[in-house]
């Protein structure tokens, strides 16, 4: 298998600054690969050129271009290293992230620790995993490099709002959904000014927050050189890409599981708890699909929906007050279907607001 190195990474001086109760470092650290297609403007072009000022087109590029989810996308490899971090920031593990990719259906990935080792395979035929144990974690980095924005499609139907913040020296655009009171909502993305370049992502009440410091610019994308996770606010893993190339040469050797892998089982995966409010209410229910993109990356997690039930039982004013970006569409297509019996206060019905909690669970 013939590779070219695309990975040139040019030096720079990282400073910490705070954001959203997480660490931003500035973008002067930045790698090109050296060939870039030609329907992608060069780095120095692109600073040049003036960004959407409209929330929803800037979001929309921001999510084609972070990441390597495109259809655009050419065969890659890449390897990333990470430690994992205790509360002390002591290290507890560390290991590697390694990818072989050339489509949905056709990639390998190898995960190791200090002291375990596993592969996984996608194929036509579905997952196969070398062994039944799984470092979730290096799902976390994976999709964090891979897929760190919500998918286009899930960004169609929603109103964004468009927040320039200055921290220290740096200018950042942050961006957020518009729920149905014109307020700001959801996972805060936050953008470089001259690039659509994803920064860092904070989700509501802390619970999850990324610092992504210097990016690498791959087949017109860019991808995070160095990331920085934290959890309720304390930093849990930090992670570094070392290197990434296109693939000029498919052994299909490579991708093949052996023998003795054990393919991955997929039930519903989608648990649904409704709000207090309407339980013996709901007569008619959809369940949600797992978004095949989501599986891929292994995204898993509760997306919580606020919704009005009208007079006549149907929902209406949905929205999602929490959980991963890359799940809450396909949680809102099918609470929006949902009927319930209407609500009677002195024998005439009425509107009221509930919640539910979609949890999606890729291990189910």
């Amino acid at each position: 298998m013939r590779k070219s190195t695309l990975f040139r990474a040019l030096s720079g001086r990282l400073q910490l600054i705070s954001l959203i109760g997480m660490s931003f470092a500035s973008m002067n650290t930045v790698a090109q690969d050296t060939a870039v297609p030609s329907t992608s403007a060069p780095v120095s072009e692109v600073k040049t050129a003036a960004l959407p000022s409209d929330p929803k087109e800037l979001m929309l590029l921001a999510a084609k271009v972070n990441g390597l989810t495109g259809d655009d996308v050419k065969p890659w490899h890449l390897k990333a290293s990470y430690k994992l971090l205790d509360e002390k920031r002591s290290v507890t593990d560390q290991g590697t992230y390694e990818e072989f990719w050339v489509s949905k259906t056709k990639y390998k990935l190898i995960f190791t620790t200090k002291t375990t080792s596993r592969t996984e395979y996608g194929t036509e035929k579905g997952i196969f995993n070398s062994d039944k144990e799984e470092p979730v974690s290096t799902h976390d980095i994976r999709r964090q490099l891979l897929s760190p924005m919500p998918i286009s499609q899930s960004l169609e139907q929603a109103d964004f709002i468009l927040k320039p913040t200055k921290m220290g020296d740096i200018q950042l655009n942050c961006l957020n959904r518009k729920n149905a009171s014109g307020n700001p909502s959801g996972v805060t993305y936050c953008l470089d000014v001259q690039l659509p370049v994803l920064r860092g992502t904070a989700a509501p009440e802390g619970l999850e927050r990324t610092a992504r410091n210097g990016y690498v610019s791959f087949q017109g994308h860019y991808i995070a050189q160095d990331l920085q996770i934290l959890y309720s606010s304390k930093e849990s893993l930090t992670a570094h890409l070392d290197s990434i190339e296109s693939l000029t040469t498919i052994d299909e050797a490579v991708f093949a599981p052996p023998s003795n892998a054990i393919p991955r089982s997929i039930t519903s995966g989608v648990k649904i708890v409704t709000g207090a409010t309407s339980v013996g209410f709901l007569i008619k229910k959809v369940d949600p699909i797992y978004p095949q993109s989501a599986l891929i990356y292994h995204a898993s997690g509760t997306v919580v929906i606020q919704t009005t039930i009208g007079k006549d039982g149907h929902t209406h004013d949905l929205h999602a007050i929490s959980g991963p970006s890359e799940l809450q569409q396909a949680a809102l297509d099918a609470v929006k279907q949902w009927v319930y019996r209407p609500y009677l206060l002195n024998n005439e019905p009425v509107e009221v607001q509930t919640t539910v909690s979609i949890v999606f669970d890729i291990h189910r």
